[in-house]
């Protein structure tokens, strides 16, 4: 995909697009992602690649080896526990605040967006089932008016969000977040802070509890 802009934006559109791509394994952990070889990829020059790459190494997405190459940073099992935490500590804490705010209108969205999981619960989907999943959680966010949490989570889980995508290839994971799902949106029309504190923490110890199993099914990615 090439990116065309002659502003100085141009840095950060490159940046986003490649950042994009390592967050949705189009560029998967262990990749060889040479100043050169992005440079070609996206049809920018060097300069705000080479940028790009610097940004991506600060946030632990890309690792560079001087004189020899440059790759995806492969998943990190101790950070994702870590990221995992912050996501979950969050989450959790919101919750009180967005059953205060959420509306019937709220909880029909969240349906809706359960409504289009559905459609792409075949692995080969991942990536859009991942995507649905992900703007059910950031309502969340949004509705308790803690967007800058959400925002934190996003640029601070990206080991943490990378394994989430290979668990969405796991059998039966689809269906078990859908059930879930369904679940939370129970809870949010009950008005339930405790039932959906304690969906959301059994939603989110479920992946935790496979993380093992991931890095022994995936080992090119770890």
């Amino acid at each position: 995909m090439k990116i065309i802009n002659n502003s100085n934006s141009l840095n950060d559109v490159t940046y986003n697009k490649i950042r994009e791509d390592i967050m949705n394994m189009t560029l998967e952990p262990g990749m060889d992602v040479s100043v050169q070889k992005l440079s070609e990829r996206y049809g920018v020059s060097r300069t705000p690649v080479r940028e790009a790459v610097v940004r991506l190494q600060q946030s632990g997405l890309v690792e560079i080896y001087p004189q020899r190459k440059t790759v995806v940073s492969k998943i990190d099992l101790q950070r994702v526990r870590e990221e995992w935490f912050i996501r979950t500590s969050l989450e959790s804490a919101v919750i009180d605040e967005f059953i205060r705010k959420c509306s019937e209108l709220v909880a029909d969205t969240m349906q809706e967006l359960i409504n289009k999981q559905k459609k792409y619960m075949d692995k080969k989907y991942f990536r859009e089932f991942y995507f649905k999943d992900n703007r059910f959680h950031q309502l969340i966010f949004q509705t308790a008016g803690e967007e800058l949490s959400w925002f934190t989570i996003e640029e601070v889980a990206s080991h943490y969000n990378r394994i989430r995508l290979l668990y969405g290839k796991m059998e039966g994971v689809q269906q078990s977040d859908i059930d879930k799902h369904v679940k939370m949106v129970a809870a949010t029309r009950k008005r339930d802070v405790e039932g959906m504190r304690k969906i959301v923490m059994e939603h989110s110890n479920t992946l935790l509890e496979r993380v093992q199993v991931m890095s022994k099914q995936y080992p090119q990615f770890f």
